[in-house]
């Protein structure tokens, strides 16, 4: 078998031109041929690694593997596809074989690998079917009383807290301020986990941080009572990355998002810690919304920035009024974990890189 790219105008989708082979028995549309456009867009290297499988035929090509990933390509506007090319004299047999084969799935998913060691959210963006408890069984599960008690109070309560709502504020901008009466008052409560890092259907995380990756912000905006639901008492405000080059109009627009769902955490019952995890161009904006005596605060560590943080504790200390800030910075290593004890702030480490290190050791040593 020959391996190349081939001009997509001359491989053609599986229609049943080829005698005795049926067209190709898999569909693909609507949101699950957008994420397959994603995922491709996302990941090119595995469209190097993975090749379409064609026939030749009258001077073109048909695809007897990846009809559907011919699909999305042609949609992307590709030139090219890395193609294996059969040899004309495969039997037609096999080439029933492998049509079926390629859509076959063998072997079965271990739900229980997937809910507890994977994101459900990353998994439903990578295309994967994510196994959820139909609605009809949930209401079945139900007595009545239970979901007569859910329509009259829920709803009514969360209805109104996210509708169309200014909260007060101590700024042009009209970035909400944070509540004093609503801020941990000292030490970390554990268990502590980044939002997404681990599953959330595993309840027991007393406090979420969001120093994870930044699309998780936009779910976050959309459903900030899904946090809520997890359980968790105390919160890091959510981060969005902000750099020097990004325009301060977009950051001031951030700004206020991560500090509107931190004020509604708090109307909630739930206690934040203010994030300054920013550049340096943003901490003056940074700080709208926090009032003065506010002393929760926490932002991430890096190795290769310590005069970076040494200015967010500079920052805490100010808006605080205390030397000894309640501040969390988390992960950056040794360098920053001494840092932060020069400074009599927190260090926490960043638990789930180690658990990938650790894990990646144990796989060499077995």
């Amino acid at each position: 078998m020959q391996r190349a790219k081939i001009d997509i105008q001359k491989v053609l989708p599986n229609e049943g031109q080829i005698e005795g082979l049926p067209r190709n028995p898999r569909l693909i549309k609507d949101e699950k041929f957008r994420k397959l456009c994603r995922s491709i867009q996302s990941l090119p290297e595995m469209t190097e690694a993975r090749d379409i499988l064609v026939y030749p035929y009258q001077d073109n090509y048909v695809v007897i593997g990846g009809n559907m990933r011919l699909q999305a390509y042609k949609h992307l506007n590709w030139r090219e596809v890395p193609c294996c090319i059969l040899p004309e004299n495969i039997p037609v047999e096999k080439l029933r074989q492998m049509l079926i084969q390629d859509n076959n799935p063998f072997g079965e998913t271990d739900w229980d690998a997937l809910a507890n060691e994977w994101d459900s959210i990353e998994l439903d963006e990578w295309g994967f079917d994510v196994w959820q408890e139909p609605k009809e069984e949930k209401a079945k599960a139900k007595s009545p009383k239970e979901t007569s008690e859910e329509k009259q109070e829920q709803p009514d309560f969360f209805a109104a807290m996210l509708g169309d709502r200014i909260y007060d504020s101590n700024n042009e901008f009209d970035i909400p301020n944070l509540l004093l009466d609503r801020q941990p008052t000292s030490g970390l409560l554990l268990p502590f986990a980044g939002w997404g890092a681990d599953t959330r259907a595993k309840k027991g995380i007393s406090t979420y941080h969001f120093y994870v990756e930044d699309y998780r912000f936009t779910n976050i905006w959309n459903n900030p009572v899904s946090v809520l639901d997890s359980g968790c008492t105390e919160l890091v405000e959510p981060n969005l990355s902000l750099f020097d080059t990004t325009p301060i109009a977009y950051g001031l627009q951030q700004i206020y998002m991560k500090r509107w769902i931190a004020r509604f955490w708090q109307e909630c019952g739930a206690k934040v810690y203010a994030d300054l995890n920013v550049a340096q161009k943003f901490y003056k904006y940074n700080r709208l919304g926090i009032p003065d005596g506010y002393n929760a605060f926490a932002t991430r560590g890096y190795a290769d920035r310590q005069e970076y943080l040494k200015m967010e504790i500079q920052i805490a200390r100010e808006i605080s009024g205390r030397d000894n800030p309640n501040m969390i910075v988390y992960g950056g290593g040794e360098k920053i974990k001494e840092l932060c004890t020069q400074n009599n702030v927190l260090y926490v480490e960043q638990f789930m890189a180690n658990r990938t290190k650790q894990i990646k050791k144990e796989g060499k040593n077995g």
